[in-house]
């Protein structure tokens, strides 16, 4: 599966502002080690997105955050620029997120598609941007057979800053919050499906260096994420600290208006 994907990944290259971090996804655990390397491609108003993901981490019994593996993902956006300020884009993604625990299988296949609306906007020198993204999450067993919560909606919301430190916008200070919220659609002992009540499960805190390379045109960043997030068997909320690390290059294939 793993192959396939990647290739499939290569093959959107080929056939496809500010290119944004690559934040890493939630997956529990204590601490988290994640990695990305990305592809914006311009072509006119539209910017095509494309990212390669893993991470691992520590589970919840320990603080090594090499112990285990966490998420392998892929993702796929079109982006559209409306206007100087609005932006509008939707995004598909796979990924398979490996447990542990006695709960679930080996890994969890998703399936994900999220449109999202941004608006952006400068104060003096520092930029900002927020947007409004609906998360419709599709989960299977391995195999792809059914999961017992086969479907969840989830709707989050952030806001980012970025801070230049020197004047040419070499280097920079990203920071930024996000708030989510979501409902789980639940398979009853008739069979019967029904959605539970809509809840706030996350807010992802984060904090990025980023150093920006001309030549080729690229961005490196390197950060720490904040995760407070609801743990669905307990119910309690939990803390995960998540190191990282991504690569993105710009236009490898040359700018077309």
């Amino acid at each position: 599966m793993k192959r396939i994907l990647f290739f499939l990944f290569i093959g959107l290259f080929l056939h496809t502002g500010v290119s944004a971090q690559i934040t890493a996804q939630g997956q529990g655990g204590k601490f988290v080690f994640w990695n990305a390397v990305g592809i914006d491609q311009q072509i006119g108003r539209f910017t095509l997105h494309s990212v390669l993901g893993y991470s691992r981490n520590s589970g919840l019994n320990s603080y090594n955050p090499f112990r285990q593996p966490g998420i392998f993902t892929v993702r796929q956006e079109a982006d559209y620029r409306i206007s100087k300020k609005f932006s509008t884009s939707l995004g598909l993604m796979y990924s398979e997120r490996f447990y542990e625990d006695e709960a679930h299988p080996d890994y969890i296949n998703e399936i994900r598609l999220y449109p999202r609306i941004t608006h952006s906007f400068k104060a003096g020198r520092l930029r900002f941007s927020q947007y409004l993204r609906t998360d419709f999450r599709w989960f299977f067993r391995p195999h792809f057979y059914d999961w017992h919560k086969p479907l969840e909606i989830r709707t989050r919301y952030r806001m980012k800053m970025n801070i230049p430190l020197d004047k040419r916008d070499r280097n920079s200070l990203v920071v930024m919050t996000e708030l989510l919220a979501a409902t789980d659609e639940e398979k009853e002992a008739d069979g019967r499906k029904v959605f539970g009540k809509f809840l706030f499960t996350e807010n992802r805190t984060s904090v990025y260096y980023r150093h920006h390379i001309p030549k080729p045109d690229m961005y490196l960043d390197f950060g720490i994420m904040n995760q407070t997030w609801r743990d669905g068997q307990s119910n309690v909320f939990r803390y995960t600290f998540i190191i990282q690390t991504d690569v993105i290059f710009v236009n490898l294939f040359g700018k077309k208006k």
